[in-house]
């Protein structure tokens, strides 16, 4: 009989889980969403009658696809820092869904998200110019029993001056996500800021705007205007 010389077969351990590439932030990567309401920068806040119709969901390689009621749509996503994020353009279909406030504007706005938080399943997608998207994740437990696991502080309302002189009124809502944010509320127009280094005291810093807080006290900064404001 020939003698057979077979290859000896070796276990190789291969890593199922590679290096997410660049720009795919791997908290976000592989997660599917679904709508909860929106904050905007008016103040104005809207709530999902039916959270399902509304999802987005971020693929491992970079691909977004999306729900808007009766359309469907894919486009890319992106992160370029920490909690920094970039969706679309997205393309989309074209069918004629009923009216709703979510199919005229969740589009359009997807395109200005440029930072996200999370905490306890659900997502936060601060937009450019203010305003907020808050989502949750699908199959959560807060999903299943109807209920926002998210804790917040506020609003809290302030009172506020420039140059000694009574401007008016300023809320604000600090959100314990990851990472933490507040939501500025001044002139009709609201702002997303996230924690900096300070010296003292809690100090945030956004698009156009700086809020530190100590002592009840905080000292805002608002498209270059100071102010000085006191909790009410």
């Amino acid at each position: 009989m020939n003698s057979h010389h077979f290859p000896t077969l070796m276990t190789v351990a291969v890593c199922l889980h590679a290096q997410t590439p660049a720009g795919i932030d791997p908290a976000l990567a592989g997660t599917s969403w679904q709508l909860v309401r929106f904050q905007g920068a008016n103040g104005q806040s809207v709530t999902a009658e039916d959270r399902t119709k509304y999802t987005i969901a971020f693929g491992s390689d970079g691909k977004l696809s999306v729900r808007i009621d009766c359309n469907r749509g894919v486009g890319p996503w992106k992160s370029s820092g920490q909690n920094q994020l970039r969706l679309g353009p997205l393309a989309l279909t074209r069918a004629m869904c009923p009216p709703q406030y979510f199919n005229d504007h969740l589009s359009s706005d997807l395109d200005l998200a440029r930072s996200y938080s999370i905490q306890n399943e659900h997502l936060f997608l601060s937009l450019e110019g203010g305003g907020v998207y808050e989502f949750e994740r699908m199959g959560s437990v807060a999903q299943d029993r109807g209920q926002s696991s998210v804790i917040s502080n506020g609003p809290i309302t302030y009172t506020c001056t420039s140059s000694g002189s009574r401007k008016g009124s300023l809320r604000a809502t600090f959100y314990e996500t990851v990472p933490p944010f507040v939501l500025v509320e001044w002139s009709k127009t609201a702002r997303v800021a996230f924690p900096v280094p300070a010296a003292s005291g809690a100090k945030y810093e956004g698009k156009d705007l700086t809020f530190w807080e100590e002592h009840r006290e905080a000292m805002v900064t608002w498209s270059g205007q100071a102010l000085q404001c006191e909790r009410h």
